[in-house]
């Protein structure tokens, strides 16, 4: 966890670790006891303070030697990586809070506008298309740098969810979360990317986890707010006002956060894009038949969640959050479990468990009402979280620096247009058959995607030099 230096016999400071300030001096007593004195500042701003307690625990129980606690990176990182992640976090939140709206707020919009079943599947499906300024966004990511670009697609996120707090009809409020949605999109990926760029190859995992463990943080900001969208008509305009207090959050992180080092070392080389190879055609092919087909899944069954509780189960806008709150929190189980785990053992497995769990235990979700549907919905989050931390790090990994961005665009777009068509189907078919035989028969797709990752590379413990050797 922390590589030191030796100054003199008695005093060791800094070689390399997640510290602005490391020292570790020892004196001898007149009683001849020998007193040891660490004295440490972590270079993570935004979790100074329990990270803090965590590591002076592990110092007085002499643990940062041996084999990093179950609560640390597998990895240890430096002091510019810590830094980043720990930035990049409150990115995350404000991403997940800007992703969320949509899904969680559709059935409130639908009601205020007047609009069917159907109509929302178009509504949701033609937000989808955002994903083509993820694209340009990513784009200019390769050329121009992670971090401007990450502020520009942050602002323009709460900026477009904000106007749609003052939609006059559902095409307006479709419209304004097109824009919206698409760039919340690129600025997730540019997360992702920067995330996978500054961390340490035995922690890429671990990273993704953490991340996603605080996506559902601020994806549970929505939840929270949720029983205001069915106060009144048009409650649900507050959650999207909300949005305005992502920007000074991003104008902050622009302020602070450094360019990836990695991109960096690409600009300064000067080299032209790698070309792209037979070996890159492979690996896209391969990501994206499984995104296409979880997408196709994992779409409807988070957007039409509400419209389920609300229409066949009969909840409140209390009870929709009071669902989603408990269903949802236990991700960080699943989380704490499943990272180290990829990190350690490897992502295929793991991410197979995650995608067959998350499938299977949706379809019960949706199949039935009473406790089973409350069990069937948490274990879906805990075992299905497995996915994240697997197989969301393939998507940087697979790439050179120079094509990681566009590369992970394209790939969105791919998963985009398989969200569209499983909305579509849904919106379409729930309207015919019920929730749960829809989904019964959607889940096929994913289920038989996940043979494909048995020819995916194992890349836990690897650097990205090493899996992309055109970044040498």
């Amino acid at each position: 966890m922390v590589q030191e230096q030796v100054v003199d016999n008695s005093t060791f400071e800094l070689a390399e670790g997640p510290f602005r300030v490391w020292k570790r001096s020892l004196a001898a007593t007149d009683e001849g006891l020998l007193t040891e004195t660490t004295e440490f500042r972590l270079a993570t701003p935004l979790l100074a303070a329990p990270f803090g307690w965590l590591y002076g625990w592990a110092i007085r129980k002499r643990r940062l030697a041996t084999d990093a606690p179950f609560w640390a990176p597998p990895q240890r990182f430096d002091a510019q990586g810590a830094h980043a992640f720990t930035l990049l976090i409150a990115a995350t939140m404000a991403a997940a809070y800007l992703g969320t709206l949509l899904s969680q707020t559709i059935t409130f919009v639908a009601d205020d506008f007047g609009a069917d079943r159907g109509t929302q599947g178009l509504v949701t499906g033609m937000t989808r298309i955002g994903a083509l300024l993820s694209l340009l966004i990513v784009y200019f990511a390769d050329r121009l740098g992670r971090r401007r670009m990450l502020v520009i697609s942050g602002l323009g996120a709460a900026s477009f969810a904000v106007l749609a707090a003052a939609s006059t009809n559902i095409w307006f409020f479709g419209s304004a979360e097109l824009v919206s949605r698409g760039l919340t999109t690129g600025l997730g990926l540019l997360i992702g990317i920067f995330a996978a760029e500054e961390a340490p190859a035995g922690s890429r995992a671990w990273t993704a986890s953490i991340l996603a463990l605080f996506a559902g943080l601020g994806s549970g900001m929505v939840l929270w707010l949720i029983p205001l969208a069915d106060t009144s008509r048009g409650g649900w305009r507050i959650l999207f006002v909300v949005a305005v207090l992502a920007i000074p959050v991003i104008v902050a992180l622009g302020r602070r956060l450094p360019e990836s080092r990695r991109f960096t070392s690409l600009s300064e080389r000067k080299t032209a894009p790698a070309p792209i190879t037979s070996s890159m055609r492979r690996r896209f092919t391969m990501l994206a038949m499984v995104g296409f087909a979880s997408s196709m899944f994992a779409a409807p069954s988070s957007n039409f969640q509400n419209e389920y509780l609300r229409d066949e189960r009969g909840f409140s806008g209390t009870q929709i959050s009071l669902f989603s709150t408990v269903t949802s929190t236990p991700i960080g189980i699943g989380v704490a479990i499943f990272g180290p785990m990829a990190d350690r053992r490897g992502r295929r497995v793991i991410g197979a468990i995650g995608i067959l769990a998350g499938v299977g235990f949706n379809v019960i979700r949706y199949g039935f009402g009473g406790p089973l549907m409350w069990v069937a919905g948490t274990l879906s989050t805990v075992i299905g979280a497995a996915a994240i931390p697997a197989l969301g790090v393939y998507g940087p990994e697979m790439f050179p620096t120079s094509r990681r961005g566009l590369a992970n665009g394209l790939l969105t777009l791919v998963a985009v247009v398989g969200s569209m068509i499983g909305l579509a189907f849904v919106g379409e078919m729930s309207e015919r058959w019920s929730f749960g035989t829809t989904f019964a028969i959607l889940a096929i797709v994913p289920v038989l995607a996940t043979a494909i990752l048995r020819w995916y590379p194992e890349t836990a413990n690897k650097a990205l030099e090493d899996l992309n050797p055109e970044d040498r």
